[in-house]
């Protein structure tokens, strides 16, 4: 990273520990102000997100060693957003977005990427939860992973007012923030432990300037992390509502079973407009959202880049590795690993496959780690797909370990096969959850290959 950037982030988190809290100086006047933010299912606004992030990745190596790699990110996104539905106690809970602007760069050591959101997929549901993170997911078609990595970020507009204060406070009060709020702002799991307090710092123009800070303790799938933050907002006592919300995020968070540790420092500025119309979020959009979030809407959608294949699958699997013929995916269930998957293209053929030669290929494939059969069966699922299952138990390295081992294939001889590994111990918690993927597997004709160009000759 440049050591400019790095430079520039210590000092404006140094500069906002200097100014962002009030020495809590005793208020000019005793008298006490009723910050309670008044919402509508209906309500419209205009949603501007800034960030700027600087630090290092920290990855494990086979060996157990520990390296770091420099990243920064610079993100701007705006959104419309229409408030869906409220909870009982008068915060938002429900809302739809749609992007219509979307910029980002993010950078790692040498390499760098510039993510965005398909045309199609740009209308978005956010709900949040009694606990954990706000969820995130487009009632059109499903995102794909990168893209959900996108927007499923700190700075929820429906978690601010769980930063409000309970009951009337004087300039120079204070009071402590819940862990749902900071759940739901963070995007984490759980908040374990935390110590995030807000002090009501002045009140002019209308405005009441509210500053938090405060260190805290929680998990990302099952991966612990540590946060400072500061917090400073401003909540127009007219509109009664927050317009503003600005936040630094010192992280240090643990190397999990599918992404890397973080070492970072990350600026987040967030400004919401109240509007009266929209013209993206129009009445057509806006009915096209459905009125409950079901478990199909959740799912995430990959295709294959070779292109014979297309998946929609569970949110707890991730995608850890990625090529033309193989795609590589891990199950998390509370930040332990269940399960991988890896599924393949294979040449399409004239003549199927039988049970019988597909049985012999995956003994032949797992070699001295073969044990026995426990289970073979074929199919032709509601896609007329035909469907082989052979069950396989076991070891590896003196461990018991069960295969799960399918081939679909069509009529027209495209296949792919997928094979879940995962400890026999595990298969309790594991479910059918290979079911659920494979029935989810969509077959695709690859594109033709481009013809060379020829080569010019003088």
């Amino acid at each position: 990273m440049d050591s400019r950037l790095t430079l520039g982030f210590l000092g404006v988190w140094s500069l906002f520990c200097a100014v962002a809290l009030p020495c809590g100086a005793a208020a000019p006047s005793g008298d006490k102000l009723t910050l309670v933010a008044n919402h509508r299912p209906g309500e419209l606004s205009r949603v501007q997100w800034a960030l700027q992030v600087g630090g290092d990745l920290e990855f494990l190596d086979d060996s157990g060693k520990n390296t770091k790699v420099p990243m920064s990110v610079v993100a701007n996104l705006k959104y419309d957003e229409a408030l869906l539905a409220i909870d009982q106690d008068g915060r938002p809970a429900r809302s739809v977005r749609y992007y219509d602007d979307i910029r980002a760069v993010i950078k790692i050591d040498q390499g760098g990427e510039k993510p965005s959101l398909d045309p199609g997929r740009r209308l978005i549901v956010a709900e949040r939860g009694k606990t954990g993170p706000c969820v995130l997911y487009c009632p059109n078609e499903p995102l794909r992973r990168e893209e959900l990595e996108l927007i499923d970020v700190p700075g929820s507009t429906l978690a601010f007012d769980g930063f409000l204060p309970d009951k009337p406070v004087a300039i120079g009060d204070t009071w402590k923030v819940d862990e749902e709020p900071l759940a739901a702002l963070l995007c984490l799991d759980a908040v374990g432990k935390s110590e995030v307090e807000c002090v009501l710092g002045e009140v002019q123009d209308g405005e009441a300037i509210v500053s938090a800070a405060g260190s805290l303790s929680g998990a990302v799938g099952g991966i612990s992390t540590e946060i400072e933050l500061k917090i400073k907002y401003k909540f127009n006592r007219q509109a009664r509502r927050i317009h503003s919300f600005a936040m630094l995020i010192k992280e240090q968070r643990a190397a999990g079973h599918i992404g890397p540790g973080l070492d970072t420092v990350a600026k987040l500025v967030v400004q919401v407009v109240p509007i009266r119309a929209s013209q993206t979020l129009t009445a057509e959009r806006l009915r096209q959202v459905p009125g409950s979030t079901t478990e199909d809407q959740l799912a995430l959608g990959y295709s294959a880049l070779g292109g014979q294949f297309q998946l929609a699958y569970d949110r707890r699997w991730h995608l850890t590795n990625d090529e033309p013929k193989l795609a590589v995916l891990r199950m998390l269930d509370r930040g332990e690993l269940l399960a991988q998957c890896n599924v393949s293209a294979l040449p399409q053929v004239k003549k199927p496959v039988t049970l019988a030669q597909f049985q012999r290929d995956v003994e032949r494939s797992l070699g001295k780690n073969f044990g026995q059969f426990t289970a073979a069966s074929q199919q032709v699922n509601d896609t007329g797909y035909a469907v082989f299952r052979v069950v396989v138990d076991g070891k590896v390295s003196g461990v018991p370990v069960e295969w799960i081992y399918y081939l679909v294939q069509d009529r027209q001889g495209h296949r792919v096969s997928l094979a879940f590994t995962l400890e026999s111990g595990k298969r309790e918690r594991f479910a059918a959850a290979d079911s659920a993927f494979v029935s989810a597997v969509r077959l695709t004709e690859p594109p033709a290959p481009t013809a060379a160009k020829p080569v010019q000759t003088k």
